[in-house]
């Protein structure tokens, strides 16, 4: 990792604003996504700047680096110092970041028996808690249960406050049975998740927030590896009366980055269109009673 990519780190660490181009396009759309930045644009000039440092340094560390030695770091790169210490600072000589704890949480609507590895296992997390699968590729459900993507952790964790998005849920994508529940949260963000859902024969639903980065995050994150035969965008069915309350605000700031994102998946057309129409967004924790 060059030292002056290091160097922007820290000048944002710091509280400044960094033009965009100064970070690889990729690693400028992961932060703006979940890593705790914010866009800044003055005409034809775009830059980036720190809202969260918290999220931040998470981000950080997920590159490898140690967010409270970023100066230290750009300081051995720069100058004559041994690669011993390049190692120590970057965590191995191609600054890999070693993922101390892979897998994602999960959690269930009613009592669920699942597999891990050898093990036969029944989730039933009490109210205010759930479970967190590190050993992902060895972990099995029913092969009749929904896995449901649940984007926001207030609704993640607060499965029985929802009971009509279930059952609705069930009803739009459950066929002619009641199939069990499996809600799953890309948190902390990596592609263990998609990588375990393109490993069993499960559908996938995304009940994530009804704006245009919800949107984005769906067919960024899954749709484009799982396919319109293996997931689909909830859309509850009073969702445009909850959009015509909703955040006008939010509109407006997702606008310049999604506004005009192309939609591979025709069956949200209807819901993208409401969006444009009313010019708002609505978040999913409105659904938690």
């Amino acid at each position: 990792m060059r030292a002056s990519l290091i160097q922007a780190f820290a000048a944002l660490r710091q509280g400044e604003t960094v033009p965009f181009s100064r970070f690889p396009v990729e690693w400028a759309e992961e932060m703006l996504s979940e890593g705790g930045v914010s866009s800044i644009v003055r005409g034809s000039r775009k830059s980036l700047k720190v809202i969260s440092r918290a999220a931040f340094d998470v981000y950080l560390r997920s590159k490898g680096l140690q967010p409270d030695k970023l100066e230290e770091t750009v300081s051995v790169l720069s100058g004559a110092d041994s690669r011993a210490q390049q190692v120590q600072l970057l965590g191995d000589s191609k600054a890999v970041a070693v993922r101390s704890c892979p897998g994602f949480p999960v959690n269930v609507v009613g009592p669920l028996s699942v597999r891990l590895g050898n093990r036969k296992i029944l989730m039933c997390p009490c109210p205010g808690s759930f479970l967190y699968i590190s050993d992902f590729l060895n972990f099995r459900i029913p092969s009749n249960a929904l896995v449901v993507g649940v984007e926001n952790m207030e609704n993640f964790r607060l499965p029985e406050r929802q009971a009509a998005v279930w059952e609705e849920i069930r009803d739009q994508f459950g066929g002619d049975g009641i199939p069990p529940l499996l809600l799953v949260s890309r948190y902390p963000q990596s592609r263990d998740l998609v990588t375990w859902l393109q490993t069993i024969p499960n559908f996938y639903v995304h009940f994530g927030d009804f704006d245009l980065a919800g949107i984005h995050i769906y067919l960024t994150e899954f749709y484009r590896y799982l396919g319109a035969e293996r997931s689909a965008f909830f859309v509850p069915e009073d969702i445009e009366e909850r959009l015509a309350m909703g955040s006008r605000d939010r509109y407006q700031v997702q606008f310049e980055r999604f506004g005009r994102m192309p939609i591979p998946d025709p069956r949200l057309a209807l819901l993208v269109e409401m969006i444009h129409r009313y010019q708002k967004g609505y978040d999913q924790e409105g659904y938690v009673e």
